[in-house]
């Protein structure tokens, strides 16, 4: 359904005549305003495909002259009210509505896409052709061919206005002052140049990717047969050209896809560039905070072990010593050894002794070990190591005595009573504390009690304490 091409544009001024139409009048037209279309018998409302209201849009042209001023003569003065200052231009498809609407539902629908691209392709052929100056563009569907009116103009006032018409600036331009035939001929050879080659840039730009021919078969005697012949071909370079730009969308889409699906993995890339980077601080960070932990333990195990040194030297001191008495009283095999036999004394001291004094001592190293991480600034755990340390350094005290130190331990079995009195302390169990402070107060008694009647008071004193 190829035919050639029709697109016409004219100039309009603020005012109309008997002979041309304001501007106004003709974008009233193009909104199908009441009364302003006889020769439209059913009308439609218009398909906006840019800007909205065209009377609006002819308001603030006309306005924006009313504010303008023209050089003349190197003066600025108003416009004339019969200057042109808009531009009407409507194209028309070749295709009429009988045709399109008797076509098979798909192929209509198709038809109808195609001229509303074709359309579309109009206004951006306007657009390059008036830069800045397109204000409004529509399509009709309501007279026997599909056809798009637009409104050009300037919508800001100037101070050097010049004539919109391209024609007739040509003409302008080409026949200056000259008023003879000879200028004028000039002056409208300009004007049908110009013309020309709006019509030309039309064909090359939009109706060739239309299947639209330049030219009727009329203005150039061509038979029915060599019109036809023609139509056939523009309207296989217009499917061809169509076919070609459907590639080269599906291309430039693919295109985008590609890149976009790339620049998704660059993105993915340096996001888990970044992750890693972070993860590898975090991974340092932890590693230096391990290694200041591990470095703060084995200080701790280093002072545990210093301190289980001590423990340990305390303990073999104790033992040493109670070594030490045992021996001493070897020498007292004689009635004291035999009464300390008879009543089994020396027998149980020693071996409750040396109990006492490794569970004194397994005591508090269990205590050190369960708190040696806080040993060195817990104050309780440092009194009972300096009680328990007390209690025995008083306890090797008094197993320490000799007769040479106290004479008045060889009477009256004084030196067994004083060993079973230690024994009876030891067997309560007492706290540390208080063992020391008992030890300590027996060995003060027993300095003070150097003759036989001391010794007696000692030894009821005592008796009456067991009793207790």
């Amino acid at each position: 359904m190829a035919g050639y091409q029709f697109i016409h544009y004219e100039a309009y001024a603020r005012n109309g005549n008997e002979k041309k139409r304001s501007l106004i009048s003709i974008a009233e037209e193009a909104d199908r305003a009441p009364g302003s279309h006889p020769h439209v018998i059913n009308p439609l409302p218009p398909e906006t495909l840019l800007g909205s209201s065209f009377v609006d849009a002819a308001r603030q042209i006309v306005s924006a002259a009313d504010e303008s001023r023209v050089n003349h003569g190197g003066k600025k003065r108003k416009l004339r009210k019969d200057a042109n200052v808009g531009i009407g231009l409507i194209a028309s498809h070749p295709t009429s509505l009988n045709d399109i609407h008797a076509l098979p539902e798909p192929e209509r629908q198709r038809m109808i896409d195609d001229v509303r691209d074709w359309a579309e392709d109009v206004i951006i052929f306007a657009q390059n052709e008036f830069p800045g100056q397109v204000q409004v563009a529509a399509l009709h569907w309501d007279e026997t061919h599909p056809h798009i009116h637009i409104l050009i103009g300037n919508t800001d006032p100037t101070d050097d206005f010049e004539v919109i018409h391209k024609g007739e600036k040509a003409r302008r331009r080409a026949q200056g002052n000259d008023r003879s035939a000879q200028g004028k001929k000039a002056g409208n050879d300009a004007y049908t140049r110009e013309m020309r080659r709006f019509q030309d840039r039309y064909h090359a730009e939009v109706s060739l990717h239309h299947g639209q021919a330049r030219l009727g078969p009329g203005r150039r005697r061509l038979t029915r047969s060599e019109w036809r012949k023609e139509q056939a071909q523009a309207e296989a370079l217009a499917n061809s050209k169509r076919l070609a730009d459907e590639v080269q969308s599906r291309i430039e889409n693919d295109l985008a896809d590609a890149a976009m699906q790339a620049q998704v993995i660059v993105d993915a890339s340096q996001q888990e560039a970044k992750h890693q980077r972070k993860k590898a601080e975090q991974d340092r960070v932890q590693a230096e905070r391990e290694r200041q932990q591990a470095e703060v333990l084995k200080q701790q195990a280093a002072e545990e072990a210093r301190q289980a040194a001590e423990l340990k030297a305390q303990a073999q001191q104790i033992k040493s010593v109670l070594d030490e008495r045992v021996k001493e009283l070897s020498k007292y095999d004689g009635m004291f050894g035999r009464m300390l036999g008879w009543f089994g004394i020396r027998q149980r001291i020693e071996r409750n002794a040396e109990a006492k004094f490794q569970q004194q001592i397994a005591g508090l190293k269990k205590q050190v070990d369960s708190l040696s991480a806080r040993i060195d600034r817990d104050d309780a755990v440092k009194k009972q190591h300096d009680h328990a340390v007390g209690a025995l350094n008083a306890l090797q005290r008094a197993l320490s005595v000799s007769v040479e130190d106290y004479p008045s331990l060889k009477e009256n079995s004084a030196l067994a009573l004083h060993f079973e009195y230690i024994q009876k302390i030891m067997d309560k169990n007492l706290p540390t504390e208080r063992l020391r402070d008992l030890i300590n107060e027996h060995m003060e008694r027993l300095q003070l009690d150097q003759s036989k009647v001391c010794l007696s008071r000692f030894s009821e004193h005592s008796s009456h304490r067991f009793m207790r």
